[in-house]
């Protein structure tokens, strides 16, 4: 039996598990996800999680570099948002 699965599509949707394999990263992908389609400013996540203001950019860019969630820039402010399917790849796998 063969996977389905080409080695290709395995790096990716290992890429975007591994970067919600995190409850903290988690949590935040939930209260993205809620403000859809709204963006959210970073300064609007540091009250929400207890730690540094460093530590929430670190998970930040996890989740951005995995493609899960995007990022813009509004005067000294980055806000984030839910990519639009980025998570429909592993929904489907998982059905």
């Amino acid at each position: 039996m063969q996977p389905d699965l080409t080695a290709e599509a395995a790096a990716v949707l290992a890429a975007t598990v591994k970067a919600l394999a995190d409850p903290t990263r988690l949590r935040i992908v939930d209260t993205l996800r809620k403000a859809t389609p709204e963006a959210v400013c970073q300064c609007e996540l540091m009250p929400l999680f207890d730690m540094s203001q460093p530590a929430l950019s670190k998970h930040l860019k996890v989740l951005v570099g995995a493609g899960v969630i995007g990022t813009e820039r509004r005067g000294l402010w980055a806000y984030y948002y839910m990519l639009p399917g980025s998570t429909e790849e592993l929904i489907a796998w998982l059905s």
